[in-house]
């Protein structure tokens, strides 16, 4: 199955957002387009650990309702055409309704594994957050859609973020295949089986 929600996700990433993040945080191009989609990927993975607890689930979306993010970010076919940088405080009352106490270790993994900056990879987790629950407010589709669309894209999901978050996220065992490809970064990238193996190596 063609991964729709997260094919979805990764289609509102447009070049000149990245740009902007580029120039903000100072941070290289491909670096950064790989921490968004290894961000996306890690709340997408949270947001399944929690799908089951309906009230916990709900309060996690709606907790998007009232941030400016939410009431400022604009859209121009599918695609995010402007937005402010609010989502780098509010996006962490979220996170801690998705990851809990997991949150800084998985900021600091992607910090770690990607290259990029602390202060940078936290940010952009918050971004990944306000992003996904702004998408699926504004789709409002059912959970039980929402739960198809996750446990149908698991595989690339998981196979999209360092060893170390699907460790910590509970996964373990799964076995990462040996490349993939972004078809939107056209970035490939090896994986390697080691825990703190710089898997995003150039």
């Amino acid at each position: 199955m063609t991964p729709i929600l997260l094919n979805q996700l990764r289609s509102m990433i447009t070049s000149p957002l990245i740009s902007m993040f580029c120039k903000k945080f100072e941070e290289n191009e491909v670096l950064m387009r790989k921490s968004i989609d290894t961000s996306i990927c890690s709340v997408l993975i949270g947001l399944n650990n929690v799908i089951d607890n309906i009230v916990l689930y709900n309060e996690v979306v709606e907790s998007i309702i009232s941030t400016e993010f939410y009431k400022t970010t604009e859209y121009n076919n599918g695609k995010i055409s402007s937005l402010n940088y609010s989502f780098e405080y509010e996006g962490f009352n979220s996170l801690n309704l998705i990851f809990s106490v997991k949150k800084g270790r998985i900021s600091e993994m992607i910090s770690n594994e990607i290259g990029i900056k602390s202060e940078t990879a936290g940010a952009i987790l918050n971004f990944a957050a306000m992003l996904i629950l702004s998408h699926l407010k504004n789709e409002k589709q059912q959970i039980t859609n929402i739960q198809d669309y996750l446990n149908a894209e698991k595989k690339a999901i998981l196979n999209t973020v360092p060893e170390g978050i699907r460790i910590i996220l509970g996964y373990p065992n799964f076995e990462c295949e040996d490349t993939y490809y972004c078809s939107d970064t056209l970035v490939k990238t090896k994986l390697k089986p080691h825990f703190f193996s710089k898997i995003f190596k150039l």
